[in-house]
């Protein structure tokens, strides 16, 4: 699921697809009409990868959910009425039984589905693309994982020196003793 390039546009409803960046913007294409067209730099844009939804706990990831959703109604489309609230409330609770009620508005949801719905309909989200973008994300999972191995194993060989570590005649003793015989020596001198 390549959902990268997916983009959602503030004052346009629907989702587009970012083709392209021109000099004064981008040109996109939108995913209801299939339509190609430009848009204004200085247009307010989100990646659909970067979308958030609260939970009770944090906040999980949009694309999360839209798996979520696609693996409980097996990548087809969701036939709901925007205006029953209830039934919407209900489908985010069979994706997402932690998402935060009180922060997750009435609008929130009837976006979230009129976007799944979309992507289903353009083939942004099958059975493959599902597949393919847990795969990716266990891959980025296991590096990143790799890399905290790393640092956690550098932290330990640089580990700071305690005082109650240091030798007695090692250079940084030696160094502690030198300093505090220099300022030994001012308080007897005044």
């Amino acid at each position: 699921m390549d959902l990268t390039k997916i983009i959602a546009i503030t004052g346009k409803s629907g989702l587009f697809e970012l083709l392209s960046q021109t000099k004064g913007g981008f040109i996109v294409k939108d995913l209801v009409a299939q339509k190609k067209l430009s848009i204004n730099a200085n247009s307010q844009v989100s990646l659909l990868q970067n979308i958030s939804i609260y939970t009770h706990d944090s906040e999980v990831s949009l694309i999360s959910v839209l798996v979520s959703i696609s693996k409980k109604h097996e990548y087809k489309e969701i036939e709901f009425d925007k205006n029953d609230i209830d039934t919407l409330r209900s489908l985010m609770k069979e994706a997402q039984p932690d998402y935060a009620e009180d922060r997750v508005y009435n609008s929130d949801l009837k976006k979230l589905f009129t976007w799944y719905n979309i992507l289903v309909k353009n083939g942004n989200i099958s059975k493959e693309s599902v597949k393919t973008y847990e795969d990716n994300l266990a891959k980025s999972d296991n590096k990143f994982s790799d890399e905290n191995k790393k640092v956690e194993q550098d932290n330990e060989i640089n580990e700071p020196i305690k005082d109650k570590d240091l030798e007695e005649g090692s250079i940084a003793t030696k160094a502690k003793k030198t300093t505090k015989k220099k300022s030994d020596s001012k308080k007897t001198e005044q």
